[in-house]
């Protein structure tokens, strides 16, 4: 299955063979289209099209390029190519092309999967920026076609397919699906548990020794009093079930929030954030302390911060997974 399957429509005031023609045409791509830094053939192919290859470099906001070796695989003039994409991503490209009075609609089709390693490995954090890289290059291209052929300003549209058919996945205005919840929490309860270790440093706390206590409370949940500090010292089993307790309820805490962050944009999202990690440090500081009075002595600032931290982190993540624009 394809990662992305990504939809594109330019409306193009130009006759329609002159833009198929620019489009068939993809060595001069670099001419008009910005984003498209070089066009090379590779295999030159039969009197159809056939065994030809392309080597396109692509470059679009992002610090990175796409190399991509792409073969026809159908082409039918003036309405349809098609070709197979190899290299740093590998699917499908479709164009097709048709017209409504004077006006040309180009629609391209892209359903491709990333090979490079770290594409798939940020892709569940990254994956929207890589689509708007995407759709930013598209733009372009309509944009630089229509001044090429001397056309006013081109329409452009782009679609992201797979999240239109993902849409059930997503329950209630704001709500994220599981994948997308675990690594939201998973983000935040390292980054809060890496800002409760620089706030320890900057207070002079002795942080290794202040780490091992707090796994030792953590794991007193399920091994009960008896490794509660002291001593504050490492074991290879309390600081498993600590670890595996901390992003268990990590996980847990980025599922409650629901649509607590829909419609939140920019400072009010921040509060929101912060306000939840707030809610959680009470909970967990000044609640769960009635059933499990060792936590009282986790209190204090560094605590407070690293939940503050954790609710800003998984706010962003509510902002960036839920589907909101």
């Amino acid at each position: 299955m394809a990662d992305y399957r990504l939809l594109t429509i330019w409306h193009i005031e130009a006759p329609l063979a002159a833009v198929y023609a620019a489009i068939e045409n993809s060595l001069d791509w670099p001419q008009w289209w910005p984003g498209a830094q070089r066009v090379a053939t590779l295999a030159v192919g039969d009197a159809c099209g056939g065994k030809a290859i392309r080597r396109y470099t692509w470059r679009g906001n992002l610090p990175y390029r796409l190399v991509l070796d792409i073969s026809p695989t159908r082409v039918e003039p003036g309405r349809l190519i098609e070709g197979r994409a190899a290299g740093d991503l590998q699917g499908v490209g479709r164009w097709r092309f048709a017209s409504q009075g004077t006006t040309s609609i180009v629609r391209f089709e892209w359903e491709v999967s990333a090979t490079r390693r770290w594409m798939r490995w940020l892709a569940p954090l990254a994956g929207r920026l890589f689509i708007r890289n995407h759709a930013l290059v598209m733009a372009r291209g309509g944009a630089g076609l229509a001044k090429w052929l001397g056309a006013p300003a081109a329409r452009l549209q782009t679609f992201d397919l797979l999240a239109a058919d993902a849409a059930a996945e997503v329950t209630a205005p704001g709500r994220m699906a599981w994948p997308k919840i675990v690594l939201t929490g998973i983000t935040a309860g390292g980054l809060a548990t890496v800002g409760q270790l620089l706030a320890w440093w900057w207070s002079q706390q002795p942080v290794v020794a202040t780490l091992f206590r707090d796994a030792r409370l953590t794991a007193a949940l399920l091994l009960g009093s008896h490794v509660l500090p002291p001593p504050a010292t490492a074991q290879w089993d309390i600081l498993l079930v600590a670890t595996l307790i901390h992003f268990a309820l990590s996980i847990v805490y980025a599922w409650l929030p629901g649509s607590l962050f829909a419609g939140c944009r920019g400072w009010s999202l921040a509060f929101a954030g912060a306000g939840y990690g707030l809610a959680i440090y009470a909970v967990n500081l000044y609640g769960l302390v009635l059933l499990f009075p060792w936590f009282m002595v986790s209190r204090g600032g560094a605590t407070v911060i690293a939940h503050l931290l954790f609710g800003l982190v998984v706010a962003g993540g509510y902002r960036l997974f839920s589907g909101k624009p």
